[in-house]
C-alpha cells in the first residue's frame, strides 16, 4: 500500500513539475492561457500533499518573502472593511489570489524534480521563439505586398514601427512581454556554460549571441521605454556584481557601448519624437500635460488628501481615478488606472500598506544567500523600475512572472545548499 502512495506522489509529483514547465513557455504569450496553466499547476501541486510534511525550519529565511506577499494580501483582504465597491474589491482579491496560494509552496518547497538550470533552458527557448514569432510578423506587415497579405483598410504610409509595436500590444502588452524577455536574456547568461559544454566553444557562443541578438531586437522593436531603459540597468547590475579587478576596464567599456546603443535606440525611437522632458519635472505644475501618464500621476497626486492615512481599500483606486478625470475635464482617460503601481498601493492601503508593500518586495534580496541574491536584485531592480510608469501587478502577466521568479531564485539557493551539504559531507 505504501509503495502504491509512493509511486502515486512520483507520478503526480512529475506532472507538477512539468505544468509548471508550461507555465514557463507561455510567460512570452497571451495571459489567457497563461491562467489556465497556473491554476492547473497549484492544483497538482496540492494534490502531491507537499503540505502535509514537516516544515524545515532552516529554511525559514527562504520563507520570508512568500510570508510578505502573504501579508500584503490578507492586508488587501482587510481594507474591504472600509472599501465602498464590494464588486471591484472582490475582483482584486481575485486577481492577486496567486500572492496567497504562493505562500504554502514558499513554505513547503517543491519537489525533486524541480531543476532551475532546465527551467531557465525553457524559458529562454520559449522566449526566442516568441520573439522570432512577433519579429516575423513585423516583418510580414512590411512587406505585406511581398506576401500578397491584405491586411485590411491600413494606410500604407501608417504601416510604421509605432504601427507594429501597438499591434503586438493586442496580443501581449510591451511591458509585459518585455520584462519576460529581459529574465530570458537573464537566464540565457545564467546556462550560457552549459551551452558552451554542451555544443562547443564556437558553436555555443554563436548560439548565445543569436539568442541574446534575437530577444534584444524585440525589446526595440516594441519601443518599450521602461523596458529599454531596465534593461539597461539590469545589465549593468550583471557586469558590475562582484566584479574582479583585472577585468574592470574590459566591462566598463561593454558597458558605455551597451549603455551607449541602448540609450540611442531609445532616442531614434518613433515613441519619443514628441516626449517633452521638462514635463517630468513639472507634474503638478502644469494643468494639461499631453502625456496621458503624467496627467494621471498630476492627477492622483493633488488628491492624495482624500487617501493618504489608510487609503479607500483593495480594488478602489480605478473608479476614484474615474470619477478625478470627469472632475477634471480628461474625460477620455476613462479606461486608464493609475499607471503606476506605487501610486495604486498608495490609493488603495494608504501610507502603511505603501511602507509594508515596499518592505514586501524588498524582503527578497535580502533574505536571498550568495549566487541567488544577484538574481534577487536583477529581479526587484526590474520591477521596481517598472513599477514606476505600469502596474506590474495589475495584470495576471506581471503576477505569474513575479511569483515564477521567487520559486526559481529559491530553487537557485536550495541548490547551492546541497552543494555546500555534498562538500562538506566528502
Amino acid at each position: 500500500m505504501n509503495n502504491f502512495i509512493h509511486k502515486y506522489q512520483h507520478a503526480i509529483g512529475q506532472i507538477n513539475y512539468t505544468l509548471f514547465l508550461v507555465v514557463i513557455a507561455l510567460l512570452p504569450f497571451p495571459q489567457i492561457f497563461l491562467r489556465y496553466a497556473c491554476v492547473a499547476w497549484i492544483f497538482t501541486w496540492l494534490l502531491e500533499g507537499r503540505f502535509c510534511n514537516k516544515i524545515n525550519i532552516q529554511d525559514w529565511q527562504k520563507m520570508v518573502p512568500f510570508l510578505m506577499f502573504g501579508g500584503w494580501y490578507v492586508w488587501k483582504i482587510i481594507s474591504g472593511i472600509w472599501a465602498d465597491n464590494i464588486d471591484n474589491y472582490v475582483w482584486q482579491l481575485e486577481r492577486y489570489m496567486t500572492f496567497g496560494l504562493i505562500v504554502p509552496v514558499g513554505i513547503w518547497g517543491v519537489n525533486e524534480h524541480y531543476n532551475w538550470k532546465q527551467i531557465c533552458k525553457v524559458l529562454v527557448i520559449s522566449c526566442i521563439a516568441a520573439a522570432g514569432i512577433y519579429l516575423f510578423t513585423l516583418f510580414w506587415i512590411y512587406n505585406q505586398r511581398v506576401f500578397n497579405y491584405d491586411i485590411g483598410s491600413v494606410p500604407l504610409k501608417k504601416m510604421t514601427l509605432e504601427f507594429f509595436a501597438d499591434k503586438i500590444s493586442y496580443f501581449k502588452h510591451r511591458l509585459f512581454l518585455c520584462s519576460v524577455e529581459i529574465t530570458g536574456i537573464m537566464s540565457l547568461l545564467y546556462i550560457r556554460k552549459n551551452i558552451v559544454q554542451a555544443h562547443g566553444i564556437v558553436k555555443g557562443r554563436i548560439m548565445i549571441a543569436l539568442g541574446l541578438i534575437v530577444m534584444v531586437a524585440l525589446i526595440l522593436a516594441t519601443g518599450s521605454r521602461a523596458s529599454i531603459i531596465s534593461g539597461i540597468a539590469l545589465l549593468t547590475i550583471w557586469s558590475l556584481y562582484k566584479l574582479p579587478i583585472r577585468k574592470v576596464r574590459y566591462k566598463i567599456a561593454f558597458l558605455l557601448l551597451a549603455c551607449g546603443i541602448g540609450l540611442f535606440a531609445l532616442s531614434q525611437h518613433p515613441r519619443m519624437e514628441n516626449f517633452n522632458y521638462e514635463q517630468l519635472f513639472s507634474i503638478r505644475k502644469t494643468n494639461q500635460i499631453d502625456n496621458v501618464r503624467l496627467n494621471i500621476w498630476r492627477t492622483a497626486l493633488d488628491t492624495s488628501k482624500d487617501y493618504s492615512l489608510y487609503g479607500l481599500g483593495a480594488g478602489q483606486s480605478f473608479q476614484y481615478l474615474q470619477n478625478k478625470y470627469i472632475e477634471q475635464g480628461l474625460n477620455r482617460y476613462h479606461k486608464f488606472n493609475s499607471h503606476n503601481q506605487y501610486i495604486e498601493e498608495w490609493i488603495e492601503l494608504g501610507i502603511p500598506g505603501l511602507i509594508f508593500f515596499i518592505l514586501a518586495w524588498l524582503s527578497l534580496p535580502y533574505c536571498t544567500q550568495k549566487r541567488a541574491h544577484k538574481s534577487a536584485i536583477m529581479l526587484v531592480t526590474l520591477y521596481a523600475l517598472n513599477m514606476l510608469t505600469d502596474c506590474m501587478f495589475g495584470r495576471f502577466d506581471g503576477i505569474a512572472l513575479w511569483c515564477v521568479w521567487m520559486i526559481l531564485i529559491r530553487l537557485q539557493s536550495d541548490a547551492q545548499s546541497h552543494q555546500q551539504t555534498t562538500g562538506d559531507t566528502q
